[in-house]
Protein backbone atom coordinates (compact mmCIF):
# COMPACT_ATOMS: atom_id res chain seq x y z
CA UNK A 1 0.00 0.00 0.00
CA UNK A 2 2.83 2.30 0.89
CA UNK A 3 4.56 1.39 -2.35
CA UNK A 4 1.49 2.18 -4.28
CA UNK A 5 1.10 5.54 -2.57
CA UNK A 6 4.73 6.35 -3.27
CA UNK A 7 4.24 5.43 -6.87
CA UNK A 8 1.24 7.73 -7.14
CA UNK A 9 3.16 10.48 -5.43
CA UNK A 10 6.09 10.10 -7.81
CA UNK A 11 3.72 9.92 -10.78
CA UNK A 12 1.89 13.02 -9.61
CA UNK A 13 5.11 14.92 -9.10
CA UNK A 14 6.34 13.78 -12.49
CA UNK A 15 3.15 14.89 -14.19
CA UNK A 16 3.30 18.19 -12.34
CA UNK A 17 6.88 18.73 -13.39
CA UNK A 18 6.04 17.73 -16.95
CA UNK A 19 3.12 20.10 -17.02
CA UNK A 20 5.23 22.88 -15.60
CA UNK A 21 7.91 22.17 -18.17
CA UNK A 22 5.40 22.17 -21.04
CA UNK A 23 3.95 25.46 -19.82
CA UNK A 24 7.39 26.97 -19.67
CA UNK A 25 8.10 25.71 -23.17
CA UNK A 26 4.83 27.13 -24.38
CA UNK A 27 5.56 30.48 -22.85
CA UNK A 28 8.98 30.47 -24.46
CA UNK A 29 7.47 29.52 -27.76
CA UNK A 30 4.89 32.27 -27.39
CA UNK A 31 7.65 34.78 -26.68
CA UNK A 32 9.53 33.53 -29.72
CA UNK A 33 6.41 33.84 -31.85
CA UNK A 34 5.83 37.37 -30.54
CA UNK A 35 9.41 38.25 -31.38
CA UNK A 36 8.96 36.76 -34.86
CA UNK A 37 5.72 38.66 -35.26
CA UNK A 38 7.35 41.92 -34.21
CA UNK A 39 10.21 41.27 -36.61
CA UNK A 40 7.75 40.52 -39.40
CA UNK A 41 5.80 43.66 -38.57
CA UNK A 42 8.99 45.69 -38.68
CA UNK A 43 9.90 44.15 -42.02
CA UNK A 44 6.39 44.93 -43.28
CA UNK A 45 6.66 48.54 -42.16
CA UNK A 46 10.07 48.84 -43.81
CA UNK A 47 8.70 47.20 -46.96
CA UNK A 48 5.73 49.60 -47.04
CA UNK A 49 8.08 52.56 -46.65
CA UNK A 50 10.25 51.22 -49.44
CA UNK A 51 7.16 50.61 -51.56
CA UNK A 52 6.03 54.19 -50.98
CA UNK A 53 9.49 55.52 -51.83
CA UNK A 54 9.68 53.31 -54.92
CA UNK A 55 6.23 54.41 -56.02
CA UNK A 56 7.16 58.07 -55.53
CA UNK A 57 10.39 57.56 -57.45
CA UNK A 58 8.52 55.71 -60.22
CA UNK A 59 6.00 58.55 -60.51
CA UNK A 60 8.86 61.04 -60.59
CA UNK A 61 10.66 59.05 -63.30
CA UNK A 62 7.41 58.79 -65.28
CA UNK A 63 6.87 62.55 -65.02
CA UNK A 64 10.46 63.16 -66.15
CA UNK A 65 10.01 60.67 -68.99
CA UNK A 66 6.77 62.38 -70.06
CA UNK A 67 8.50 65.76 -69.91
CA UNK A 68 11.40 64.40 -71.97
CA UNK A 69 8.99 62.96 -74.52
CA UNK A 70 7.19 66.29 -74.79
CA UNK A 71 10.50 68.17 -75.09
CA UNK A 72 11.72 65.68 -77.67
CA UNK A 73 8.48 66.10 -79.62
CA UNK A 74 8.87 69.88 -79.61
CA UNK A 75 12.50 69.52 -80.61
CA UNK A 76 11.58 67.23 -83.52
CA UNK A 77 8.89 69.70 -84.59
CA UNK A 78 11.41 72.53 -84.46
CA UNK A 79 13.88 70.45 -86.48
CA UNK A 80 11.17 69.70 -89.05
CA UNK A 81 10.22 73.38 -89.23
CA UNK A 82 13.87 74.35 -89.54
CA UNK A 83 14.45 71.72 -92.23
CA UNK A 84 11.38 72.89 -94.14
CA UNK A 85 12.47 76.53 -93.85
CA UNK A 86 15.98 75.59 -94.95
CA UNK A 87 14.64 73.72 -97.98
CA UNK A 88 12.39 76.65 -98.90
CA UNK A 89 15.30 79.05 -98.39
CA UNK A 90 17.54 76.85 -100.53
CA UNK A 91 14.88 76.72 -103.23
CA UNK A 92 14.48 80.51 -103.07
CA UNK A 93 18.25 80.94 -103.24
CA UNK A 94 18.32 78.54 -106.19
CA UNK A 95 15.59 80.52 -107.95
CA UNK A 96 17.38 83.78 -107.17
CA UNK A 97 20.64 82.41 -108.53
CA UNK A 98 18.84 81.15 -111.62
CA UNK A 99 17.22 84.56 -112.09
CA UNK A 100 20.58 86.28 -111.61
CA UNK A 101 22.18 83.95 -114.15
CA UNK A 102 19.42 84.73 -116.63
CA UNK A 103 19.83 88.46 -116.05
CA UNK A 104 23.59 88.12 -116.33
CA UNK A 105 23.16 86.28 -119.64
CA UNK A 106 20.83 89.03 -120.89
CA UNK A 107 23.25 91.76 -119.81
CA UNK A 108 26.10 89.88 -121.46
CA UNK A 109 24.07 89.62 -124.66
CA UNK A 110 23.30 93.34 -124.59
CA UNK A 111 26.89 94.21 -123.78
CA UNK A 112 28.16 91.93 -126.55
CA UNK A 113 25.73 93.55 -128.98
CA UNK A 114 26.89 97.03 -128.00
CA UNK A 115 30.50 95.92 -128.23
CA UNK A 116 29.78 94.31 -131.60
CA UNK A 117 28.19 97.49 -132.92
CA UNK A 118 31.09 99.56 -131.62
CA UNK A 119 33.50 97.15 -133.27
CA UNK A 120 31.63 97.38 -136.59
CA UNK A 121 31.58 101.18 -136.41
CA UNK A 122 35.30 101.24 -135.64
CA UNK A 123 36.05 98.86 -138.51
CA UNK A 124 33.97 100.97 -140.93
CA UNK A 125 35.68 104.15 -139.73
CA UNK A 126 39.12 102.59 -140.13
CA UNK A 127 38.37 101.29 -143.63
CA UNK A 128 36.91 104.61 -144.78
CA UNK A 129 39.89 106.59 -143.53
CA UNK A 130 42.25 104.20 -145.31
CA UNK A 131 40.17 104.32 -148.48
CA UNK A 132 39.27 108.02 -148.59
CA UNK A 133 42.35 109.37 -146.87
CA UNK A 134 42.90 111.17 -143.60
CA UNK A 135 41.80 114.49 -145.07
CA UNK A 136 38.25 113.31 -145.77
CA UNK A 137 35.51 114.57 -143.47
CA UNK A 138 34.53 111.50 -141.45
CA UNK A 139 33.07 111.65 -137.95
CA UNK A 140 31.37 109.37 -135.47
CA UNK A 141 27.98 110.47 -134.14
CA UNK A 142 25.62 108.45 -131.91
CA UNK A 143 27.34 105.19 -132.79
CA UNK A 144 27.25 105.86 -136.56
CA UNK A 145 30.05 106.79 -138.94
CA UNK A 146 29.15 109.97 -140.86
CA UNK A 147 30.78 110.98 -144.15
CA UNK A 148 30.22 114.62 -145.10
CA UNK A 149 30.54 114.94 -148.90
CA UNK A 150 32.28 118.04 -150.17
CA UNK A 151 30.61 120.44 -152.56
CA UNK A 152 32.43 119.08 -155.61
CA UNK A 153 31.24 115.55 -154.96
CA UNK A 154 27.69 116.75 -154.24
CA UNK A 155 27.53 118.72 -157.49
CA UNK A 156 29.12 115.88 -159.46
CA UNK A 157 26.45 113.32 -158.52
CA UNK A 158 23.84 114.62 -160.97
CA UNK A 159 26.44 115.57 -163.59
CA UNK A 160 28.05 112.12 -163.43
CA UNK A 161 31.41 113.71 -162.81
CA UNK A 162 34.35 111.27 -162.98
CA UNK A 163 35.95 112.54 -159.80
CA UNK A 164 32.65 112.28 -157.94
CA UNK A 165 32.09 108.76 -159.28
CA UNK A 166 35.58 107.77 -158.18
CA UNK A 167 34.89 109.05 -154.67
CA UNK A 168 31.52 107.31 -154.51
CA UNK A 169 33.10 104.09 -155.82
CA UNK A 170 35.52 104.08 -152.90
CA UNK A 171 32.68 104.63 -150.45
CA UNK A 172 30.53 101.91 -152.06
CA UNK A 173 33.45 99.45 -151.87
CA UNK A 174 33.57 99.87 -148.09
CA UNK A 175 29.77 99.72 -147.79
CA UNK A 176 29.68 96.40 -149.64
CA UNK A 177 32.10 94.94 -147.09
CA UNK A 178 29.60 95.51 -144.28
CA UNK A 179 26.34 94.09 -145.59
CA UNK A 180 24.60 94.41 -142.22
CA UNK A 181 25.21 98.14 -141.97
CA UNK A 182 22.38 100.59 -142.63
CA UNK A 183 23.11 103.50 -145.00
CA UNK A 184 21.16 106.70 -144.34
CA UNK A 185 21.71 109.55 -146.77
CA UNK A 186 20.89 112.92 -145.20
CA UNK A 187 20.09 115.95 -147.30
CA UNK A 188 20.91 118.93 -145.08
CA UNK A 189 19.20 122.27 -145.81
CA UNK A 190 19.76 125.68 -144.24
CA UNK A 191 17.14 127.46 -146.34
CA UNK A 192 14.10 125.35 -145.62
CA UNK A 193 14.09 123.87 -149.11
CA UNK A 194 13.81 120.35 -147.80
CA UNK A 195 12.38 119.02 -151.06
CA UNK A 196 15.57 119.97 -152.88
CA UNK A 197 17.72 118.38 -150.14
CA UNK A 198 15.57 115.23 -150.19
CA UNK A 199 15.81 114.99 -153.99
CA UNK A 200 19.59 115.13 -153.80
CA UNK A 201 19.65 112.45 -151.06
CA UNK A 202 17.29 110.25 -153.10
CA UNK A 203 19.44 110.67 -156.20
CA UNK A 204 22.50 109.42 -154.32
CA UNK A 205 20.53 106.52 -152.83
CA UNK A 206 19.40 105.46 -156.31
CA UNK A 207 22.96 105.71 -157.56
CA UNK A 208 24.22 103.47 -154.77
CA UNK A 209 21.49 100.94 -155.55
CA UNK A 210 21.73 100.83 -159.33
CA UNK A 211 25.38 101.58 -159.99
CA UNK A 212 27.01 100.01 -156.96
CA UNK A 213 24.47 97.20 -156.25
CA UNK A 214 23.83 98.18 -152.65
CA UNK A 215 20.58 96.58 -151.46
CA UNK A 216 17.62 98.92 -151.32
CA UNK A 217 16.68 97.47 -147.89
CA UNK A 218 19.86 99.04 -146.50
CA UNK A 219 19.29 102.47 -148.03
CA UNK A 220 17.25 105.36 -146.69
CA UNK A 221 17.02 108.96 -147.92
CA UNK A 222 16.05 111.62 -145.38
CA UNK A 223 16.37 115.35 -144.91
CA UNK A 224 17.02 117.56 -141.92
CA UNK A 225 17.48 121.17 -140.94
CA UNK A 226 21.14 122.09 -140.95
CA UNK A 227 20.71 125.40 -139.14
CA UNK A 228 23.44 127.50 -140.73
CA UNK A 229 24.92 124.68 -142.82
CA UNK A 230 23.92 122.63 -145.82
CA UNK A 231 25.30 119.52 -147.36
CA UNK A 232 24.92 115.83 -148.02
CA UNK A 233 25.90 113.23 -145.44
CA UNK A 234 26.20 109.47 -145.60
CA UNK A 235 25.44 107.96 -142.19
CA UNK A 236 26.58 104.35 -141.80
CA UNK A 237 25.46 102.41 -138.74
CA UNK A 238 24.57 98.93 -137.55
CA UNK A 239 20.89 98.05 -137.83
CA UNK A 240 19.77 99.52 -134.55
CA UNK A 241 16.14 98.71 -135.27
CA UNK A 242 16.76 94.94 -135.28
CA UNK A 243 19.01 95.37 -132.26
CA UNK A 244 16.26 97.30 -130.47
CA UNK A 245 13.68 94.59 -131.19
CA UNK A 246 16.07 91.90 -129.96
CA UNK A 247 16.64 93.78 -126.73
CA UNK A 248 12.93 94.48 -126.29
CA UNK A 249 12.01 90.81 -126.67
CA UNK A 250 14.83 89.84 -124.35
CA UNK A 251 13.64 92.23 -121.65
CA UNK A 252 10.02 91.10 -122.04
CA UNK A 253 10.96 87.47 -121.38
CA UNK A 254 10.11 86.18 -117.89
CA UNK A 255 9.42 89.55 -116.38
Amino acid sequence: MIKYSLFLLVLTLGLTNLHAQKKSDLLLEIQNLKASRDSINNLYVVSKKRETVSKTEAESYKAQADELLETNGQLMQNINNFTKASIEKSENIGKTLESLQEKEAKLKFINDKFSGHDSIALAILTDLKKTLGENSTINVSNGAVVISLNEATRNGIAAKDAAADAQLTKIATVLNKYLEALVIIEGVSNTGEFDVALNQATLLANKFQKQFTISNSRLMAVTKDGGFTEGLNIRISPKFDSFYFQIRELVKEKK
